[in-house]
């Protein structure tokens, strides 16, 4: 009885890590494809318009800082001592009050919203970089080592491929099909060992995601 309480356990540990990866992964995909707009929004308008930053220089100023700061947290997903959802939730929030300021204001924002957008802005990146670190080990890092640092790695390099989305010469969609090949195969791995991988098992699965992280670097270049 206390063995098959162990593997129910082990059981909804992992499933609850495969979840928790994919809802991350499919929110930083969702959020690299709308950050890039509201940018070139602004970059249009500033483009089109007299002064040194066009019509809208204080949006475009918030908007630019936002994508950045969207960009750094996804390709610090799973360095952020695990939260990572708690600061998106942050920058969501920060994006909602400076569209609601531009709606308010005809599409500009005044000094005074800028200043403050730019505070909480500067607060949150802090908090990014006081938050780097890997999680406190879970009871499933704890007795699968060799999975829980696969599955670390194959996170980090979905967070790289949502935040360069648009940037990778047109490759994304393969390269993604590339990384849930690599995730694939470790759930196989796993199955056919009793939950476990072979240390043979763990360093093919770490060459192809060398492989795909150095495609990724390619791509970029392009």
């Amino acid at each position: 009885m206390k063995n098959a309480t162990h593997v129910s356990f082990t059981a909804v540990s992992l499933c609850a890590l495969i979840v928790a990866g994919f809802v991350a992964l499919a929110g930083t995909e969702a959020w690299a494809k709308e950050a890039p707009k509201e940018g070139a929004k602004a970059e249009k308008g500033a483009k089109g318009e007299k002064g040194e930053k066009g019509a809208h220089p204080r949006r475009t100023e918030a908007m630019n800082r936002d994508r950045h700061l969207a960009g750094k947290m996804n390709k610090d997903y799973g360095d952020l001592s695990g939260h990572y959802n708690e600061l998106q939730q942050q920058d969501a929030a920060i994006r909602a009050q400076t569209r609601a300021d531009m709606k308010k204001n005809g599409g500009h924002l005044t000094k005074a919203e800028q200043k403050q957008i730019n505070g909480e802005e500067s607060t949150l990146h802090n908090e990014i970089n006081a938050d780097k670190g890997p999680p406190p080990k879970t009871q499933f890092e704890q007795e699968h080592p060799r999975r829980a640092e696969v599955l670390h790695r194959d996170n980090r390099i979905g967070g790289t491929l949502n935040a360069d989305a648009g940037k990778l010469g047109g490759n994304y969609g393969s390269l993604k099909q590339q990384q849930q090949s690599i995730r694939q195969q470790e759930q196989t791995d796993a199955a056919t060992n009793g939950g476990h991988i072979t240390k043979t098992e763990q360093q093919q699965l770490n060459t192809e995601e060398n492989q795909l992280n150095q495609e990724i670097k390619t791509d970029r270049k392009q």
